[in-house]
This record gives C-alpha cells, structure tokens and sequence, in this order.
C-alpha cells in the first residue's frame, strides 16, 4: 500500500533542529502498527508510552526493525516496509516509527513520527496476506526552506 509523508512530533522535531536527537541515519528504529483508537497528538506525545496502548496483541506480533535507512538533502528514506507475507492482523490504521530496535522497546523510546494509512477512515486488515507499506519515493519527511 503507499503512504503519504511521516508527521514528525513536536519534539522530534525540536530534537533535530537544536541536534540533540540521534542520528538518523546510525540509529535502530522499529515501525509499529497502531490500530484505528489511536488519535495522533504531534505535541504532547514523545515517547512510546504515548502510543503503545493502541497496539494490540496482533500488531505488537509485527513490529519491524527499518532497514536501508538513508538521510540524503535532508531527507529521510527506507525500504518498504513488509509486515508479513502471509500474515493475519488488524485493524490497522496508523504507523509510527519508534527509536529502537523491536525487541528493545520501552516505555521512554523516543517517538520519531507517524502516518495515517487509512486517510478516509476506517482501518486495514489482512488474513492470511501480504501486509505492506511503500516508502515514498521522495523520503518518509524531508527537512526544507520555504
């Protein structure tokens, strides 16, 4: 499935402008799955202690350590994101990516961003299929000058 752009929270963003956030580019992060009861705050919430509760049982199951990380003209890439192939697993409506790596997760990691992958409403499913999001052409966020 494709994806918009990943809504960076306020204090990443903050974190990346004063250079006290890791590096991107050196630093393990996890894509988790969160499920449609999940209502984005971009400013209070910063770590995974915010978010993990809209992670159930299933989605908890899938959570993937991002590979092919790359920041290039301030942008920030990866591979597609495969969850699984077969795989059983919903609703699902939003992705977050968590600092650290899948198993190492706690309460304190450092939120990075979030997309919504069901824009409409709703939430995505798969039974017994492939569960996969495209990373966008032009990089996850880029950082610009307007």
């Amino acid at each position: 499935m494709l994806t918009g752009s990943l809504a960076l929270y306020d204090s990443t963003l903050n974190g990346l402008l004063a250079g006290s956030f890791p590096a991107l580019q050196s630093t393990p992060m996890t894509a988790v799955l969160l499920g449609p009861s999940y209502a984005p705050d971009a400013v209070s919430h910063n770590r995974f202690a915010d978010v993990s509760q809209h992670e159930t049982p299933s989605l908890a199951a899938v959570r993937l350590q991002l590979t092919g990380v790359s920041v290039a003209t301030a942008s920030f890439h990866t591979d597609d994101l495969v969850f699984g192939n077969p795989v059983t697993l919903g609703p699902v409506r939003y992705l977050v990516f968590v600092v650290g790596l899948p198993a190492g997760l706690n309460v304190d990691s450092p939120l990075l961003g979030y997309a919504d992958l069901q824009p409409t409403g709703g939430a995505l499913e798969a039974q017994r299929g492939r569960f996969s999001v495209a990373a966008p052409t032009g990089g996850w966020f880029q950082l610009t000058r307007i």
